[in-house]
């Protein structure tokens, strides 16, 4: 097997990527516009590989590497200041940067794995220390442990699995205290003359959700001045495909969000990735949660992956905890 590396945003993907990452019915996210796009506003170098298999592709990887300057964000893509490890990720998600054919074995799959850690190691030189695979799922274990390999369980993720007919089944099965605050945000919420709901919508306000994105970020962070902004066209390339839709809560006057939530198809159903809310807006947060379990249960999508973080106010709303786990790969000096 051979890895081939490229840098999005700076060069073309390899023949097949689009394709193959399409075959694994991978999040769209994993599109290399996309791919390209996330690096345009990413602070560390975004590098990505297609590992093929007799000229076939089996496997897909992306991540970043190191810690890089924010006075450097705007220069051209390449090999970060200092030395650090790899971080397998797919940007803008919750989702590990690791993809395989489906028909590949066990054997097969650590293989590939071996075949992307050489063409790293060879790509980046001393300046990777090793690669740290996240958000590993438990059936991905057998792929990436091995001798001198270490892994650790992280934070888990909260998956709400579809059991209710309707929404009063739902609000039915929760506790008392918290059926009857939630049944109250959602009518409160419904009948606001202010507020407009947008239930799986393919496009959003680009330079809104941008914002919106930002403003999010920056609340939840320790250095709310180094957070980089999604762009615009970041958004707008996410408005032209299909596998993503928005949640929303526009304002009725203007018809700008005001709130949101991304959605993204994947192999087991949803999963939620960037959110955003205006400053001063309370509970919509947890409304989008409400609307988006609404939308599982009418169409009958089997699941939703809510990610990490929040475990009390996840389990909450009905979400079971799904393990995940960090696998540390360290190169050998020399």
């Amino acid at each position: 097997m051979r890895a081939e590396i490229f840098v999005p945003g700076a060069g073309a993907a390899p023949d097949g990527w689009d394709p193959f990452v399409r075959a694994c019915r991978a999040p769209v996210l994993w599109e290399a516009p996309l791919l390209e796009a996330a690096a345009w506003a990413s602070t560390r170098p975004l590098y990505a590989a297609l590992v093929r298999d007799a000229g076939e592709p089996v496997a897909a990887f992306c991540g970043r590497l190191g810690v890089r300057p924010l006075a450097q964000r705007f220069g051209p893509p390449g090999r970060p200041v200092t030395p650090g490890w790899f971080q397998t990720h797919l940007p803008n998600s919750f989702g590990g940067g690791r993809l395989h054919a489906e028909a590949l074995t066990t054997a097969a799959r650590r293989a590939s794995v071996r075949a992307f850690e050489r063409a790293l190691r060879r790509e980046l030189g001393v300046r990777c220390l090793g690669v740290l695979h996240l958000d590993v799922l438990e059936h991905e274990l057998a792929d990436l442990t091995g001798p001198f390999r270490h892994h650790r369980p992280v934070a888990p993720s909260h998956v709400l699995r579809t059991r209710w007919d309707s929404m009063d089944r739902y609000f039915a099965e929760l506790p008392r205290n918290r059926r009857r605050r939630l049944t109250a945000l959602y009518e409160r919420v419904g009948d606001d003359p202010e507020l407009e709901v947008a239930t799986a919508v393919p496009a959003i306000d680009p330079v809104r959700a941008s914002r919106l994105d930002q403003l999010t970020r920056m609340k939840h962070s320790s250095r709310p001045g180094r957070v980089a902004p999604l762009p615009a066209g970041y958004f707008e390339r996410l408005n032209e495909r299909s596998g993503a839709v928005y949640f929303a809560h526009l304002d009725k006057g203007s018809g700008r969000p005001v709130s949101f939530d991304l959605v993204l198809d994947t192999p087991g159903g949803w999963a939620t990735t960037i959110t955003g809310s205006a400053e001063g807006v309370r509970d919509l947060y947890f409304d989008l949660y409400l609307r988006e379990i609404e939308h599982l249960i009418a169409t009958g999508v089997p699941a939703v992956d809510f990610g990490p973080g929040m475990r009390e106010l996840k389990e909450s709303f009905g979400c079971e905890l799904l393990a995940r786990h960090a696998v540390i790969a360290p190169f050998a000096p020399g």
